[in-house]
């Protein structure tokens, strides 16, 4: 190789050498489905008057269906009754998918499952929890 053609093989390693990695367009959040059916509240918790929430962690695919068995408890609520039925009804969730660009991408998600009694079944002390 000749030394002028060496020079210019140098030039263009190092042209390429100064380019910045593109940028990657940061992720937009799942977000959950207006409308969706309520959670079935454990009866023997509605009937005992007793409220909660559970914090789910689940992955969203691209369609914005829960990805089958990627659903955790995030947080407890303290009762197993709402864990479960939380759980259980995580699966038929919905939601728009979480987007980077325009593009929909498979993303990590946690919801928060709230139980909450009607205020006519509430007393007085009951309506601070």
């Amino acid at each position: 190789m000749t030394r002028i053609s060496l020079l210019a093989l140098l030039a263009v390693l190092a042209s390429g050498c100064g380019e910045k990695p593109p940028v990657e367009e940061p992720i937009t959040p799942a977000v959950p489905v207006a409308g969706q059916p309520d959670i079935p509240y454990p009866p023997e918790l509605f009937n005992r008057r007793i409220q909660g929430e559970v914090m789910l962690y689940l992955v969203v695919d691209t369609s914005g269906a829960v990805v089958r068995d990627s659903t955790r408890i995030a947080t407890s609520s303290g009762e197993a009754a709402f864990d479960a039925a939380a759980l259980q009804a995580a699966q038929s969730l919905r939601f728009t998918p979480a987007h980077q660009g325009t593009t929909p991408v498979m993303a990590p998600i946690q919801v928060p499952i709230r139980f909450t009694l009607p205020d006519s079944l509430l007393s007085p002390k009951d309506s601070s929890r």
